[in-house]
């Protein structure tokens, strides 16, 4: 109940609010009303107003519109003019572009003219540029240089073409080519080759045959060399030929030099190992068997060498070579293939035939001697005779027969070189013999005391007799020098113990000693040479000499030193035991001096 009392409360609060806000919309139309009374009489006096110079405006309008009728009639009249005026103007345009066109057309063509006179004046003068260079090159150039026209008449001749002719320009001129360029070939002195016919019916360059010779106006003849082009004109046509030629005779000298040289051995002429393995392979034909070949090996050719010097050992070559080409005939290939070896190559020759090529070339070297020792050469052949055999194999038959006969021949050679060399070293120095004689009989002394064998004293005996043989590599005015050595010429005197080694070295009965002879100058306590060897390092044998040797050298005449008495040099041998000498050898060898007064 009270909530219905509430909202019957509530809806009249409503309708009282609702009915003052009537009154109020009510009191505001009225209100509005008077405002838009008076707002329609103000509206009002501004019609009027407006209408007033509406009339203004349209009497204005029909003036202006009269104005403007006659405007148009005069744009009218304008445009008519201005039309005419445009017509005219674009008719003058166009005149004026064809007036500018056939100007432009104009300038082109004289710019044009004046490129191509331009063009044309630059090719005239590079024209006239190749031309003087052309003639100045052909003036100046190193080579010969002759031109002719179509009917082979010379029409230009250089300096050098003038020079190896002889022929002068102005005689020259107009003349047949080969009166003046006549050349023929080396070998059949004819001129089959007509060059210049050749270039102007195949419109190309050739060249000269090889061996041909220009015979000049005085007849005196040049080899030379050359090639031959063609004169072409525009259209293609030979008008001439250009002949460029030069002297080879030098050059060809030169290259038959460095040829000879390729093939040749420089000492002895013969042919050399590059030659000969040609030649080998070359001759492999059936047309030239039987073939044969020769392997000779020069004996004792170190030996010589290492004793006499390398002159000598080059002599002992040459006179080789001379002996061998006296046994061959000319159509047979003699070579050194290097050092002491030479080889032989003999086409159409019989196993027969070699062994009387070898008789003879034997003989032959029988008659050569050098420093009084003949001349020795282990030879070895064989002999190809079918096609089917190795040329290699007739080449390894003949060095093994040969390397056969040197195991005998070569050991008695160097046998008689040894001789040689003693009795060489002893003529060059009469001392050198007695003091080797006087060493050899001390030494075997002292070797008896020593209680050596017979054979060992007859080793030490040769020790003795050869200690010195290396001195025969010695120049003979050091060897016998008057005065004191200097120490360059002492450093050449102790290379004899190397030397002297070397030489008995390669003989085998000699090499047993070559030790013995090579030590001999070792000292006791190691301050010897050649290999600074000490105490018992040194062989017995050289401990010996070295003894024998000073005591010797002390108490016999020497140009460069004082001689010693015999209680001198045993003095100083005394002294120098220990550092110089062996000690035990020393004492028993003073002790032998002194107990053989004789001595």
């Amino acid at each position: 109940m009270e909530n219905e009392k509430n909202k019957t409360l509530l809806l009249e609060e409503e309708i009282a609010s609702l009915k003052l806000k009537l009154g109020l919309v009510a009191e505001i139309k009225l209100k509005s009303e008077e405002e838009l009374k008076k707002a329609n009489e103000e509206v009002g006096i501004l019609n009027n107003e407006r209408i007033k110079r509406a009339e203004e405006l349209l009497l204005a309008n029909i003036e202006l519109a009269y104005q403007i009728e006659e405007k148009a009639k005069r744009a009218v009249e304008l445009f008519v003019t201005n039309k005419e005026l445009t017509f005219h103007i674009e008719e003058k345009a166009k005149q004026a572009e064809e007036l500018l066109a056939a100007n432009n057309e104009i300038h082109q063509h004289d710019k044009e003219k004046e490129e191509r006179i331009k063009k044309i004046a630059e090719i005239n003068a590079n024209l006239y540029f190749e031309r003087q260079l052309f003639e100045k090159t052909l003036i100046s150039i190193g080579d010969g240089v002759i031109a002719t026209d179509i009917n082979k008449n010379v029409s230009f001749m250089n300096k050098i073409a003038e020079s190896l002719t002889g022929w002068p320009l102005a005689d020259a001129l107009g003349k047949p080519i080969y009166s003046v360029f006549n050349i023929i070939s080396e070998y059949t002195r004819n001129n089959n080759d007509d060059i210049i016919s050749k270039v102007i019916t195949t419109k190309t360059i050739h060249n000269l045959a090889n061996h041909t010779i220009l015979i000049t106006r005085d007849a005196s003849e040049k080899l030379i060399e050359d090639s031959a082009a063609p004169i072409i004109d525009i259209g293609n046509n030979v008008v001439g030929v250009v002949i460029v030629f030069r002297d080879y005779t030098e050059k060809w000298e030169r290259l038959k030099q460095i040829q000879y040289i390729n093939f040749h051995d420089d000492l002895t002429g013969l042919y050399n190992r590059r030659f000969f393995e040609a030649e080998l392979s070359r001759l492999d034909v059936s047309r030239n068997y039987p073939m044969s070949i020769i392997m000779g090996d020069v004996n004792g050719l170190k030996l010589i060498n290492d004793s006499f010097g390398h002159r000598l050992g080059d002599e002992l070559l040459v006179k080789t070579a001379n002996s061998l080409k006296e046994g061959c005939r000319e159509d047979e290939i003699i070579a050194r293939l290097g050092g002491d070896e030479f080889a032989l190559i003999l086409p159409n020759c019989s196993k027969t035939q070699t062994e009387k090529v070898v008789q003879r070339i034997k003989n032959s070297l029988s008659t050569q001697k050098i420093s009084s020792m003949e001349l020795s050469i282990s030879f070895g052949y064989a002999t190809k005779t079918d096609i089917d055999q190795d040329i290699k194999e007739i080449l390894k038959e003949s060095e093994n027969s040969m390397y056969s006969h040197k195991l005998f021949e070569s050991s008695s050679m160097r046998s008689r070189t040894i001789d040689l060399i003693s009795k060489t070293l002893f003529e060059k120095s009469a001392r050198e013999q007695v003091h080797s004689e006087r060493v050899s009989i001390l030494s075997v002394k002292l070797a008896e005391l020593l209680g050596f064998s017979r054979d060992e004293m007859n080793a030490i005996e040769l020790i003795g007799l050869m200690h010195d043989i290396g001195k025969i590599g010695i120049e003979d005015n050091i060897l016998n020098k008057p005065s004191q050595l200097s120490s360059e010429e002492y450093f050449q005197i102790k290379k004899h113990p190397e030397i002297g080694a070397r030489i008995l070295s390669s003989v085998l009965e000699f090499s047993e000693i070559s030790t013995s002879v090579l030590q001999h100058h070792e000292y006791w306590d190691g301050n010897g040479y050649p290999q600074g060897l000490k105490g018992e390092e040194i062989g017995i044998e050289a401990r010996i000499i070295s003894i024998a040797d000073a005591y010797d050298a002390m108490t016999s005449h020497r140009t460069y030193s004082k001689q010693k008495s015999k209680e001198e040099a045993i003095n100083e041998i005394t002294r120098c035991s220990g550092t110089q000498f062996d000690p035990l050898l020393t004492k028993i060898f003073i002790d032998m001096i002194l107990d053989n007064p004789s001595i």
